[in-house]
């Protein structure tokens, strides 16, 4: 029965701990080593970091600019796997 309790406001702690969070809050997230990627994130946190962001504006410009920032994260990592194929390519 104490293990109940222990675990029951473990699980109301997290909860809570959780629900304080905004739930639309926008990441800048580093998808990769190549210097698009660094590129794209520093740009990500220099908007964010004066405001240009425009993140607040709707819902919908939010889910854009994440669309945005994974496309230019997926592009990086295309020219990535171009890059190591041609590299592999050169060596046969």
């Amino acid at each position: 029965m104490k293990t109940f309790a222990v675990t029951l406001v473990a699980a109301l702690f997290v909860g809570l701990s959780l629900s304080g969070q905004p739930a639309s809050a926008h990441q800048c997230i580093l998808e990769g080593s190549s210097a698009e990627a660094i590129q794209s994130y520093n740009s990500c946190k220099a908007d964010l970091a004066n405001g240009t962001a425009n993140h607040q504006a709707s819902d919908q410009s939010g889910e854009v600019a994440r669309l945005q920032a994974e496309n230019n994260a997926l592009k990086a990592q295309l020219a990535e796997i171009k890059r190591q194929l041609l590299g592999l390519l050169g060596t046969l």
